[in-house]
């Protein structure tokens, strides 16, 4: 498994202990600057998170769906969570939703495409997966119909599906995988949390300054900007779990981070600041669509396959 190595790391941290010094710029050159460096930092540190934290689970006997799901699946979304806390700090919610959105927007449109060639022997394994991210885009549908802001007390109701889905969860398997074994640094791993917070914080200090000199809208940007390259590190850990012939992690990870980003991310938000999903409202439609799809997909497959005894 490839990592990056230790040097890699601490001249990222470098840089983004310069970047913050120099944050009071008004120079729009330096603030675009400064949102692209943090956001490939915030990458290669999510991804450096995910390499270190893949093995240290697999060494402590979490079998392959649990890992995926439960584990590995809150490990791929740590930088959505981290900008989520970032735009809270700074009272601007609206960032954090827009970018977790986008996020599972463009995750769900690159699955919902490979779905029917790849995963069709292991869709079947995860329709209660499937079933609680429906569930998750109908309540946020609703609640994005009735309210510009979610009363606090509502937003609860994103906490409902997450705590049966790890219910369900908590009864996987744990199957020690001597074969698949590989080193792991605490030191990285570490280091990695720490530059994902840190880049965090810089990228959605840029992203409110690029939205106050262009007018451009704050969810806008986070949607169609951290959105878009927030979900790379999923995709690419979806696709090393493919290539390395490993499609129940796939599908774990991305079930997995899927219902941590439509339940405990924007539940959370929602609780602690005013705000709503109106604005996120044809994402949430569309992710419903395409949920739907692979449920329906993998209610067929699965009648297909237990008719052929396999």
């Amino acid at each position: 498994m490839k990592r990056p190595h230790s040097i890699e790391l601490f001249s990222s941290l470098t840089v983004l202990s310069i970047l913050i010094i120099l944050y009071n710029t008004h120079s729009i050159f330096l603030i675009v600057s400064f949102f692209l460096i943090s956001l490939l930092i915030l990458v290669l540190s999510g991804d450096t998170f995910f390499d270190n934290a893949v093995p240290m689970f697999r060494e402590m006997g979490i079998g392959d769906m649990y890992a995926g799901t439960i584990f590995i699946g809150l490990a791929s979304v740590l930088d959505e969570i981290a900008l989520s806390v970032s735009s809270l700090i700074f009272r601007h919610p609206e960032i954090g939703i827009g970018a977790v959105e986008g996020s599972n927007f463009i995750t769900m449109i690159f699955f919902t495409a490979i779905v029917a060639l790849i995963y069709l022997k292991v869709v079947r394994s995860f329709m209660i997966d499937m079933t609680i991210i429906i569930a998750l885009a109908v309540i946020s549908i609703g609640l994005s119909i009735v309210y510009n802001y979610i009363p606090w007390y509502l937003s609860t109701l994103l906490f409902v599906p997450f705590i049966i889905y790890v219910s369900v969860k908590a009864k996987g398997n744990r199957d020690p995988d001597e074969k698949n074994m590989h080193s792991y640094s605490a030191v990285l791993l570490i280091l990695a949390f720490v530059l994902i917070f840190i880049s965090s914080d810089v990228l959605v200090r840029s992203t409110i300054e690029i939205a106050r000199y262009t007018g451009i809208s704050a969810i806008a940007l986070s949607v169609y900007g951290i959105g878009l390259i927030s979900s790379l590190p999923e995709i690419i850990m979806i696709l090393v779990s493919l290539m390395g012939g490993r499609k129940t992690v796939s599908m774990g990870i991305f079930t997995g981070s899927t219902v941590y980003k439509m339940s405990l991310i924007p539940g959370f938000i929602a609780l602690a600041e005013p705000t709503g999903f109106r604005e996120v409202f044809y994402l949430l439609l569309a992710m419903l669509i395409m949920s739907s799809f692979v449920l329906t997909v993998g209610m067929i497959t699965g009648r297909k396959y237990r008719k052929n005894g396999s």
